[in-house]
């Protein structure tokens, strides 16, 4: 009966097409994320790739910015299905370009440097930056049951990839190995990843396609285009547009953050009394937060992972990628509009932050044994991921109830954005964290 109810007012094609549209939002930069265990072991980068990745993705918010401008400058606003067309055209181009280049490398001021990886990962957060204000309002010409279905496919773009290098597992760690002759040699143990690099990107190449594709049908198709609630699209994208500036924040750690804040901003009703809140408090915590979880923790992880072995550092980028968007769903059904419970949460998700920093700074040596000190590191950075995926959605819902999500937005990115220039500058200027390479 309950199955009946269900499929009784919708189309299932559209969920479908809904949530294949939706996975592409940020199911690269996601991916690349968690492909960064085998990348540090190849790249000339090395242990300090991740900060490189983490400046670039802050870097590729022109992309939002330079919409918004368009939208509100140009006298002809550009048209929201072919700007959505361009922009999975262009990540179907990227991703096909990291599948074959991306361990292209050149000579930049006088050290190598991953040239193919870098110029990939500038345009494929270009893409799932900007999928943040055009996605959404898009979605909002269609009737609202499938709103979910697309926010559904939002977050499987961090599940959906974290299963697939799940699967993929990870390479050791190189060795020196002494021939018989007596020379020693560095090898390098990659037989223990069920398939390569560029098989990975290859699948999400795949993936980047089978959203296009959903995309060409529910713009297109006429059981598709029979479930719009409005055929005026110029001026329903207009109108969910301001309101995607307001309830999104384009950045690559934090989409499921916007899953949540657009869901419950679709979702609730309109004449809910705002709740009184301390702004400052919360605006300050959303800051720092994502401070940690967008910006500086992301680009230290290898420093964190890697001295105890790339098997832990794979479980960690992983299995942390997973809980983000269960965290997201679990505020969904359990929101937490309590603010001592939030500043609770966020300061035993600094706790955690602060050990996770100190193996870092620990790096190349361990705290404990690779068993004990592994299986904490694991289970902090999981712990603390989803802490903090659940503090960012509630208190993304609670500064939408009194109508501070601009600012909520802003104190995001300002946050993100400080924390991956901090750790760039210590991890590549100062030299504060140390990594281990191994030396015959």
């Amino acid at each position: 009966m309950m199955l009946k109810d269900f499929l009784r007012n919708r189309v299932v094609l559209v969920d479908l097409l809904a949530v294949l549209f939706g996975i592409s939002s940020w199911i690269s930069i996601n991916g690349l994320w968690v492909e960064l265990p085998l990348l540090v072991q190849h790249l000339p980068e090395g242990w300090a790739l991740p900060s490189y990745l983490s400046i670039i993705v802050q870097m590729a918010n022109i992309g939002p910015i330079t919409y918004g401008l368009m939208r509100s400058c140009m006298k002809t606003p550009p048209s929201q299905n072919k700007s959505i067309t361009l922009l999975l055209a262009v990540g179907c181009g990227a991703s096909l370009a990291l599948a074959l280049g991306w361990d292209f490398t050149s000579v930049i001021d006088g050290k190598m440097r991953s040239t193919g990886l870098f110029i990939c990962v500038f345009f494929l957060s270009l893409v799932d930056c900007t999928s943040s204000v055009l996605f959404l309002p898009y979605m909002g010409i269609f009737r609202q049951v499938y709103l979910n279905s697309y926010l559904i496919g939002e977050g499987m773009s961090g599940f959906v990839p974290s299963i697939a290098a799940l699967a993929q597992g990870v390479s050791g760690n190189p060795v020196c190995v002494t021939l018989e002759n007596g020379t020693s040699i560095i090898q390098e143990v990659t037989d223990q990843a069920r398939f390569t690099t560029s098989g990975f990107f290859i699948f999400l190449l795949g993936m980047m396609i089978l959203s296009l594709l959903a995309f060409l049908f529910l713009q297109h198709l006429p059981t598709a285009r029979s479930e719009r609630i409005s055929s005026n699209m110029s001026s329903r994208s207009s109108a969910t547009f301001s309101d995607a500036l307001q309830d999104t924040s384009p950045d690559a750690v934090d989409a499921d953050t916007i899953s949540q804040e657009s869901m419950t901003h679709h979702q609730q009703p309109r004449n809910k009394q705002p709740v009184k809140y301390n702004k400052y408090l919360l605006l300050s915590i959303q800051c720092f937060i994502c401070f940690l979880s967008n910006g500086a923790l992301p680009s230290i992880q290898s420093y964190s992972c890697l001295p105890y072995g790339n098997t832990v550092y794979h479980m960690a980028v992983t299995l942390n990628a997973m809980a983000n968007p269960m965290m997201a769903f679990l505020a969904f059904f359990l929101p937490c509009t309590r603010q001592t419970v939030i500043t609770a949460l966020a300061v035993v998700g600094s706790l955690l932050s602060a050990f996770i920093i100190t193996t870092a700074l620990y790096s190349p040596a361990m705290i404990g044994t690779v068993e004990v000190g592994g299986t904490f590191v694991v289970l902090t950075w999981v712990v603390s991921g989803a802490m903090f995926s659940y503090v960012k959605v509630s208190v993304a819902g609670m500064c939408r109830d009194s109508g501070w999500l601009f600012h909520c937005g802003v104190l995001t990115q300002v946050g993100s954005a400080g924390g991956a220039l901090l750790m760039f500058i210590l991890v590549n200027q100062v030299n504060m964290f140390q990594g281990y390479y191994v030396t015959c």
